[in-house]
């Protein structure tokens, strides 16, 4: 599809005009969702349904609904049908089209999509995990009327508190499983991740399967990533139709570049951390667009058979992710990005020729400020 100007997604699209096909019913299948261009994401975080609407007028047009966990093979959320009905019918009484993304994790959530089965070692199914998300997908449409389906699903395991919890590790079995279910639903499903930096991480060809690293600018915090994540889509490039990397996780290299100046030197120096201009803004998001799509080389060294590579992603693929105005009372730990910013970043593009990457997306509708949703000021 055509990319089109944040601006234009205030403006309600036209529902196409119904086409009857003229094959046999069992002969058509559910083609799989097209995601919009570009792309205004916001996760719900359990916010009203009536802030889920004001952020869908302000330009939000994919919902991703928090959180689903897996555990013994089974889907499981706290998402109900009756939330998600009175959210589509305040969608559809504003003419507002959105599509539905489940997301899976979140920020600590112990890891029990492996080894909680029965049988050898506790293994559990990818495929096995699917088919309940299908099942479960089917009651919620069959619960909720004006509720059109989640069209598939979101990747969003993290680490815990506890440093020394198991959790703070990806096992090769949890890698096994998320590559098998997204394998499992790629087809039919829409498949994204949404890892924090440090778990897709540009910046470094490191790899490691712990979240217990120190973070650049404050070493003593041991909760980042070595492009853990980076391992799933080198594996299976093909399951995942976005990369949304979180610009915003705690101590981030996003953070470290704006506030830092991105010069280990200046941590611990008087004067810094310091505030980014409206223009550093601009060049930091440019920055980390850029080197995901020009692409950097990651040492797997032979992790699940996958040895070292240029990783690329395809800008199609790409959409970075911010926190509104929450991060304000973290101080410099998690980076605020104002939306005009980020919205001037996406019209300039990457590179010479001003590339567009897919889109953007932010943590979290529940925090928007009344009548005045981040997005809005990214769509203007």
């Amino acid at each position: 599809s055509s990319t089109l100007p944040f601006g234009s997604l205030l403006t309600p699209r036209p529902r196409p005009a119904m086409r009857v096909s003229l094959l046999p019913l069992a002969a058509a299948a559910a083609a799989k969702p097209e995601l919009p261009t570009p792309i205004l994401a916001g996760y719900t975080g359990g916010a009203s349904a009536e802030t889920i609407v004001t952020a869908a007028q302000s330009g939000v047009n994919v919902l991703f609904w928090s959180f689903a966990e897996l555990a013994k093979n089974e889907f499981d959320t706290g998402i109900t049908a009756a939330a998600v009905q009175e959210a589509a019918a305040g969608l559809k009484a504003a003419g507002r089209e959105v599509v539905h993304v489940v997301s899976i994790g979140g920020w600590g959530v112990e890891h029990t999509l492996d080894g909680s089965c029965d049988g050898p070692g506790g293994a559990c199914d990818g495929a096995t995990y699917a088919a309940s998300f299908r099942a479960w997908n089917e009651k919620v449409k069959a619960a909720a009327p004006d509720f059109p389906g989640f069209a598939g699903i979101d990747w969003d395991i993290e680490g815990v508190n506890d440093e020394s919890s198991p959790s703070n590790e990806f096992t090769d079995g949890a890698y096994q499983v998320m590559l098998d279910m997204s394998a499992a639903l790629k087809e039919d499903f829409v498949i994204t991740m949404v890892p924090p930096q440090s778990y897709f991480d540009c910046g470094t060809s490191e790899f490691d399967s712990s979240l217990r690293h120190p973070a650049t600018s404050t070493p003593s915090f041991h909760y980042h990533g070595a492009n853990c994540y980076a391992l799933l889509y080198a594996k299976c490039p093909e399951c995942f139709d976005l990369v949304m990397v979180q610009l915003y996780e705690g101590w981030s290299r996003a953070g470290f570049d704006l506030y830092w100046g991105g010069d280990k030197s200046n941590v611990g120096q008087p004067g810094f951390p310091r505030d980014g201009t409206h223009a550093d803004q601009v060049k930091v998001v440019q920055r980390n667009a850029q080197c995901l799509t020009d692409g950097y080389e990651i040492k797997f060294g032979g992790h699940l058979g996958v040895a070292t590579q240029n990783l690329t992603v395809p800008a199609s693929k790409v959409v970075l992710g911010f926190g509104n105005k929450w991060v304000d009372s973290t101080g410099y730990k998690c980076p605020y990005f104002d939306g005009n910013a980020v919205g001037e970043a996406y019209c300039q593009g990457v590179g010479q020729g001003g590339t567009k990457i897919r889109g953007y997306m932010y943590w979290v509708i529940a925090e928007d400020k009344a009548g005045a949703p981040w997005a809005a000021d990214v769509a203007a």
